[in-house]
Protein backbone atom coordinates (compact mmCIF):
# COMPACT_ATOMS: atom_id res chain seq x y z
CA UNK A 1 0.00 0.00 0.00
CA UNK A 2 1.46 3.58 -0.88
CA UNK A 3 0.37 6.49 1.58
CA UNK A 4 -2.05 9.07 0.83
CA UNK A 5 -1.11 11.58 3.31
CA UNK A 6 -3.29 15.14 3.77
CA UNK A 7 -5.50 16.34 6.57
CA UNK A 8 -6.64 13.33 8.12
CA UNK A 9 -9.75 14.84 9.76
CA UNK A 10 -11.16 16.08 6.55
CA UNK A 11 -9.15 13.85 4.03
CA UNK A 12 -11.17 12.74 1.11
CA UNK A 13 -11.15 9.38 2.66
CA UNK A 14 -13.65 9.95 4.90
CA UNK A 15 -16.12 9.00 2.85
CA UNK A 16 -14.69 5.92 2.62
CA UNK A 17 -16.37 2.67 4.73
CA UNK A 18 -14.62 -0.51 4.32
CA UNK A 19 -14.24 -4.16 4.79
CA UNK A 20 -11.39 -5.48 5.96
CA UNK A 21 -9.71 -9.24 6.39
CA UNK A 22 -9.05 -10.06 10.03
CA UNK A 23 -10.31 -10.47 13.22
CA UNK A 24 -7.50 -7.98 15.15
CA UNK A 25 -6.64 -4.28 14.37
CA UNK A 26 -3.38 -5.30 13.36
CA UNK A 27 -4.20 -7.56 10.42
CA UNK A 28 -5.09 -5.48 7.93
CA UNK A 29 -7.03 -2.55 9.25
CA UNK A 30 -4.30 -0.48 11.12
CA UNK A 31 -2.88 0.05 7.58
CA UNK A 32 -6.20 1.06 5.74
CA UNK A 33 -6.79 3.59 8.53
CA UNK A 34 -3.13 4.71 8.19
CA UNK A 35 -3.02 4.65 4.59
CA UNK A 36 -6.33 6.07 3.41
CA UNK A 37 -7.78 7.81 6.54
CA UNK A 38 -10.57 5.60 5.79
CA UNK A 39 -14.31 6.99 7.70
CA UNK A 40 -15.15 3.65 8.66
CA UNK A 41 -15.40 0.03 8.22
CA UNK A 42 -18.31 -2.32 7.73
CA UNK A 43 -18.13 -5.62 9.73
CA UNK A 44 -18.70 -8.83 8.26
CA UNK A 45 -18.83 -12.62 10.05
CA UNK A 46 -15.22 -12.98 9.08
CA UNK A 47 -13.92 -9.94 11.33
CA UNK A 48 -16.54 -11.62 14.72
CA UNK A 49 -15.63 -14.87 16.69
CA UNK A 50 -17.18 -13.36 19.58
CA UNK A 51 -18.24 -10.24 21.71
CA UNK A 52 -15.11 -10.05 23.77
CA UNK A 53 -12.82 -10.50 20.38
CA UNK A 54 -15.29 -7.66 18.46
CA UNK A 55 -14.86 -5.43 21.33
CA UNK A 56 -11.23 -6.10 21.52
CA UNK A 57 -10.87 -5.15 17.81
CA UNK A 58 -13.13 -2.12 18.08
CA UNK A 59 -10.94 -0.75 20.89
CA UNK A 60 -7.85 -0.79 19.19
CA UNK A 61 -9.39 0.55 16.11
CA UNK A 62 -11.00 3.38 17.63
CA UNK A 63 -8.14 4.55 19.95
CA UNK A 64 -5.76 4.26 16.92
CA UNK A 65 -8.03 6.58 14.75
CA UNK A 66 -8.69 8.75 17.63
CA UNK A 67 -4.58 9.37 17.42
CA UNK A 68 -4.01 9.12 13.78
CA UNK A 69 -7.11 10.89 12.53
CA UNK A 70 -7.73 12.99 15.86
CA UNK A 71 -11.24 11.26 14.99
CA UNK A 72 -13.12 8.16 15.56
CA UNK A 73 -14.54 5.69 13.10
CA UNK A 74 -17.79 4.70 11.68
CA UNK A 75 -18.95 1.36 12.90
CA UNK A 76 -21.68 -0.17 10.77
CA UNK A 77 -22.59 -3.88 9.84
CA UNK A 78 -25.49 -5.69 8.19
CA UNK A 79 -27.85 -6.90 11.17
CA UNK A 80 -31.21 -7.33 9.19
CA UNK A 81 -32.19 -10.92 10.56
CA UNK A 82 -32.49 -14.88 9.10
CA UNK A 83 -29.69 -15.00 6.59
CA UNK A 84 -27.94 -11.63 6.73
CA UNK A 85 -26.91 -10.90 10.29
CA UNK A 86 -23.25 -10.54 11.11
CA UNK A 87 -23.27 -11.01 14.65
CA UNK A 88 -23.33 -14.75 15.64
CA UNK A 89 -23.09 -16.47 18.67
CA UNK A 90 -22.75 -14.59 21.85
CA UNK A 91 -25.62 -12.23 20.29
CA UNK A 92 -29.27 -12.30 19.61
CA UNK A 93 -30.00 -13.92 16.67
CA UNK A 94 -32.70 -12.56 15.08
CA UNK A 95 -35.59 -13.63 12.55
CA UNK A 96 -35.69 -12.81 8.96
CA UNK A 97 -37.50 -9.27 7.48
CA UNK A 98 -39.95 -11.89 6.27
CA UNK A 99 -40.60 -13.25 9.32
CA UNK A 100 -41.09 -10.04 11.39
CA UNK A 101 -43.14 -9.08 8.30
CA UNK A 102 -45.47 -11.83 9.47
CA UNK A 103 -45.32 -11.23 12.76
CA UNK A 104 -46.03 -8.09 13.13
CA UNK A 105 -45.39 -4.70 14.98
CA UNK A 106 -44.99 -6.18 18.44
CA UNK A 107 -42.25 -8.69 17.02
CA UNK A 108 -40.43 -5.69 15.10
CA UNK A 109 -40.15 -4.02 18.33
CA UNK A 110 -39.31 -7.12 20.72
CA UNK A 111 -36.27 -7.48 17.76
CA UNK A 112 -35.47 -4.23 17.20
CA UNK A 113 -34.79 -3.77 20.92
CA UNK A 114 -32.29 -6.58 21.10
CA UNK A 115 -30.99 -5.76 17.67
CA UNK A 116 -29.92 -2.42 19.26
CA UNK A 117 -29.11 -3.37 22.68
CA UNK A 118 -25.87 -5.86 20.56
CA UNK A 119 -24.83 -3.29 18.42
CA UNK A 120 -24.64 -0.34 21.05
CA UNK A 121 -22.55 -2.70 23.48
CA UNK A 122 -19.97 -3.24 20.60
CA UNK A 123 -19.92 0.60 19.03
CA UNK A 124 -21.65 0.07 16.76
CA UNK A 125 -23.11 3.41 15.26
CA UNK A 126 -24.67 2.30 12.00
CA UNK A 127 -26.77 -1.00 11.13
CA UNK A 128 -27.57 -1.28 7.79
CA UNK A 129 -30.93 -1.83 7.86
CA UNK A 130 -34.11 -2.75 7.65
CA UNK A 131 -34.65 -3.21 3.84
CA UNK A 132 -37.82 -1.53 2.69
CA UNK A 133 -37.58 -2.76 -0.79
CA UNK A 134 -41.12 -4.49 -1.80
CA UNK A 135 -40.90 -7.87 -2.61
CA UNK A 136 -43.93 -9.75 -4.40
CA UNK A 137 -45.21 -13.30 -3.06
CA UNK A 138 -43.38 -15.23 -4.86
CA UNK A 139 -40.66 -17.20 -2.22
CA UNK A 140 -37.89 -17.92 -4.78
CA UNK A 141 -36.89 -14.22 -5.45
CA UNK A 142 -33.50 -13.42 -4.13
CA UNK A 143 -34.81 -10.89 -1.74
CA UNK A 144 -37.62 -12.72 -0.45
CA UNK A 145 -36.07 -13.89 3.33
CA UNK A 146 -34.41 -9.55 3.61
CA UNK A 147 -38.26 -8.04 3.09
CA UNK A 148 -41.23 -6.97 5.19
CA UNK A 149 -43.57 -8.10 2.56
CA UNK A 150 -44.91 -6.96 -0.55
CA UNK A 151 -47.32 -4.90 0.62
CA UNK A 152 -46.53 -1.00 0.79
CA UNK A 153 -48.25 0.23 3.54
CA UNK A 154 -47.44 -2.74 5.59
CA UNK A 155 -43.35 -2.27 4.73
CA UNK A 156 -43.84 1.62 5.53
CA UNK A 157 -45.34 1.10 8.82
CA UNK A 158 -43.36 -1.50 10.30
CA UNK A 159 -39.81 -0.09 8.36
CA UNK A 160 -40.84 3.46 10.02
CA UNK A 161 -41.65 1.18 13.58
CA UNK A 162 -37.83 -1.06 12.96
CA UNK A 163 -35.95 2.89 12.34
CA UNK A 164 -37.94 4.26 15.85
CA UNK A 165 -36.44 1.24 17.93
CA UNK A 166 -33.02 1.01 16.57
CA UNK A 167 -32.45 5.45 16.91
CA UNK A 168 -34.30 5.75 20.14
CA UNK A 169 -32.12 3.39 21.41
CA UNK A 170 -28.62 4.55 20.29
CA UNK A 171 -28.23 2.93 16.79
CA UNK A 172 -28.39 5.05 13.23
CA UNK A 173 -30.99 3.02 10.91
CA UNK A 174 -30.23 2.50 7.19
CA UNK A 175 -33.24 2.48 4.81
CA UNK A 176 -32.19 0.61 1.77
CA UNK A 177 -32.18 0.27 -1.13
CA UNK A 178 -33.33 2.91 -2.78
CA UNK A 179 -35.82 3.71 -4.97
CA UNK A 180 -36.61 -0.05 -4.57
CA UNK A 181 -34.80 -3.34 -5.46
CA UNK A 182 -37.80 -5.66 -4.91
CA UNK A 183 -38.94 -5.77 -8.42
CA UNK A 184 -34.90 -6.77 -9.70
CA UNK A 185 -34.84 -9.95 -11.45
CA UNK A 186 -30.82 -10.40 -10.43
CA UNK A 187 -28.67 -9.85 -7.81
CA UNK A 188 -26.30 -7.01 -8.52
CA UNK A 189 -23.92 -8.57 -6.31
CA UNK A 190 -23.59 -10.56 -10.30
CA UNK A 191 -25.69 -8.60 -12.69
CA UNK A 192 -26.72 -4.71 -13.74
CA UNK A 193 -30.65 -5.04 -13.05
CA UNK A 194 -33.07 -3.21 -14.74
CA UNK A 195 -36.22 -1.73 -13.40
CA UNK A 196 -38.93 -1.33 -15.11
CA UNK A 197 -42.10 0.40 -13.30
CA UNK A 198 -45.29 0.90 -15.82
CA UNK A 199 -45.57 3.91 -14.77
CA UNK A 200 -45.66 7.01 -11.71
CA UNK A 201 -48.27 4.70 -9.41
CA UNK A 202 -46.11 1.92 -10.17
CA UNK A 203 -42.95 3.62 -8.71
CA UNK A 204 -44.69 5.74 -6.13
CA UNK A 205 -45.85 2.05 -4.82
CA UNK A 206 -41.78 1.44 -4.42
CA UNK A 207 -41.00 4.76 -3.32
CA UNK A 208 -43.71 4.94 -0.55
CA UNK A 209 -42.10 2.87 2.21
CA UNK A 210 -38.64 5.32 1.75
CA UNK A 211 -40.93 8.58 1.60
CA UNK A 212 -42.29 7.35 5.43
CA UNK A 213 -38.94 6.52 6.72
CA UNK A 214 -37.91 10.01 5.50
CA UNK A 215 -40.76 11.56 7.15
CA UNK A 216 -39.92 9.21 10.49
CA UNK A 217 -36.22 10.50 10.46
CA UNK A 218 -34.21 8.33 9.99
CA UNK A 219 -30.42 8.44 10.06
CA UNK A 220 -29.18 6.45 7.05
CA UNK A 221 -30.53 5.96 3.33
CA UNK A 222 -28.63 3.10 1.06
CA UNK A 223 -28.53 3.27 -2.52
CA UNK A 224 -29.28 0.55 -5.70
CA UNK A 225 -27.09 -0.49 -7.91
CA UNK A 226 -30.21 -1.26 -10.04
CA UNK A 227 -30.75 1.09 -13.61
CA UNK A 228 -34.46 2.64 -13.37
CA UNK A 229 -35.04 4.02 -16.92
CA UNK A 230 -37.94 6.13 -16.01
CA UNK A 231 -35.95 8.25 -13.57
CA UNK A 232 -32.28 8.12 -15.19
CA UNK A 233 -32.05 6.08 -18.62
CA UNK A 234 -28.17 6.35 -18.37
CA UNK A 235 -26.83 6.09 -14.68
CA UNK A 236 -28.18 3.28 -11.87
CA UNK A 237 -29.05 4.70 -8.73
CA UNK A 238 -25.80 4.52 -6.56
CA UNK A 239 -24.30 7.19 -9.48
CA UNK A 240 -27.50 9.60 -10.56
CA UNK A 241 -27.89 12.34 -9.76
CA UNK A 242 -31.61 12.90 -10.81
CA UNK A 243 -32.17 9.74 -8.28
CA UNK A 244 -30.34 10.84 -5.31
CA UNK A 245 -30.05 14.49 -5.45
CA UNK A 246 -33.64 15.40 -7.34
CA UNK A 247 -35.10 12.64 -6.21
CA UNK A 248 -34.62 11.51 -2.57
CA UNK A 249 -32.57 14.73 -1.47
CA UNK A 250 -34.90 17.40 -3.25
CA UNK A 251 -38.49 16.28 -3.79
CA UNK A 252 -38.49 13.61 -0.71
CA UNK A 253 -36.28 15.67 1.34
CA UNK A 254 -33.97 13.46 2.58
CA UNK A 255 -31.00 15.68 4.54
CA UNK A 256 -29.20 12.60 6.41
CA UNK A 257 -26.39 10.08 4.95
CA UNK A 258 -26.35 8.72 1.89
CA UNK A 259 -24.47 5.36 1.27
CA UNK A 260 -23.41 3.33 -2.00
CA UNK A 261 -24.36 -0.32 -1.95
CA UNK A 262 -20.85 -2.05 -2.00
CA UNK A 263 -19.03 -0.50 -4.75
CA UNK A 264 -17.35 -3.87 -5.35
CA UNK A 265 -20.30 -5.11 -6.42
CA UNK A 266 -20.43 -6.64 -10.28
CA UNK A 267 -23.31 -4.16 -11.18
CA UNK A 268 -20.91 -1.01 -10.48
CA UNK A 269 -17.34 -2.58 -10.24
CA UNK A 270 -17.42 -4.45 -13.98
CA UNK A 271 -18.84 -1.19 -15.56
CA UNK A 272 -17.31 2.23 -14.37
CA UNK A 273 -14.01 3.10 -13.81
CA UNK A 274 -12.78 4.64 -10.13
CA UNK A 275 -12.54 8.00 -11.58
CA UNK A 276 -16.52 7.64 -13.18
CA UNK A 277 -17.88 6.11 -9.82
CA UNK A 278 -16.22 9.21 -7.43
CA UNK A 279 -17.12 11.49 -9.96
CA UNK A 280 -20.56 10.28 -10.19
CA UNK A 281 -20.85 9.47 -6.39
CA UNK A 282 -19.99 13.13 -5.13
CA UNK A 283 -22.78 14.46 -8.03
CA UNK A 284 -24.98 12.08 -6.60
CA UNK A 285 -24.24 13.22 -3.05
CA UNK A 286 -23.00 10.17 -1.50
CA UNK A 287 -21.59 10.52 1.97
CA UNK A 288 -19.66 6.92 2.11
CA UNK A 289 -18.62 4.58 -0.94
CA UNK A 290 -18.73 1.54 0.81
CA UNK A 291 -15.81 -0.90 -0.74
CA UNK A 292 -16.14 -4.37 1.11
CA UNK A 293 -15.03 -7.44 -0.32
CA UNK A 294 -12.07 -6.53 -2.31
CA UNK A 295 -8.96 -4.69 -0.39
CA UNK A 296 -7.13 -4.12 -3.42
CA UNK A 297 -10.13 -1.80 -4.94
CA UNK A 298 -9.52 0.71 -1.57
CA UNK A 299 -6.08 2.44 -2.93
CA UNK A 300 -7.54 3.05 -6.47
CA UNK A 301 -10.91 4.19 -4.92
CA UNK A 302 -9.31 6.34 -2.40
CA UNK A 303 -6.54 8.26 -5.10
CA UNK A 304 -9.81 8.80 -7.15
CA UNK A 305 -11.87 10.98 -4.40
CA UNK A 306 -8.71 12.73 -3.28
CA UNK A 307 -7.36 13.35 -6.99
CA UNK A 308 -11.05 14.49 -7.80
CA UNK A 309 -11.46 16.60 -4.92
CA UNK A 310 -8.02 18.63 -5.44
CA UNK A 311 -8.53 19.25 -9.37
CA UNK A 312 -12.24 19.21 -9.83
CA UNK A 313 -14.25 22.28 -7.83
CA UNK A 314 -17.41 20.88 -7.87
CA UNK A 315 -16.20 17.45 -6.48
CA UNK A 316 -14.37 19.83 -3.68
CA UNK A 317 -17.83 21.20 -3.00
CA UNK A 318 -19.61 17.90 -2.85
CA UNK A 319 -17.30 16.70 -0.33
CA UNK A 320 -17.40 20.11 2.10
CA UNK A 321 -21.14 19.87 1.89
CA UNK A 322 -20.87 15.89 2.75
CA UNK A 323 -18.48 16.71 5.63
CA UNK A 324 -21.63 18.97 7.14
CA UNK A 325 -24.07 15.90 6.98
CA UNK A 326 -21.36 13.55 8.66
CA UNK A 327 -21.11 15.63 11.01
CA UNK A 328 -24.57 16.06 11.72
CA UNK A 329 -24.61 12.39 12.14
CA UNK A 330 -22.11 12.86 14.40
CA UNK A 331 -23.41 15.03 16.97
CA UNK A 332 -26.60 12.39 17.27
CA UNK A 333 -24.31 9.87 18.55
CA UNK A 334 -22.46 12.50 20.41
CA UNK A 335 -25.00 13.95 22.33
Amino acid sequence: MNPIRRSPEKDPGIHLLVGFRGQTFEEELKALVHEYCIGGIVLFKRNIEAPEQLRCLLEDAQAFARESLGRRLWVAVDQEGGPVQRLGPGFFQLPSAHELGVAGARSVKEWGKKAAMDLRRMGIQINLAPVLDLVGRDSTHFMEARSLGWDSEQVADLGKLWIRVLQENGVSATAKHFPGLGRAESDPHHYAPVIHWADEEDMNRDLHPFREAIRAGVHCVMTSHALYPLLDPRWPATLSPQINGEWLRGKLGFQGVLLSDDMDMAAVSERYSVEEIARQGFASTLDFFLSCQVSENIEPLARALADGCRRDPVMAQAHQSSLERLERLKKRHDG
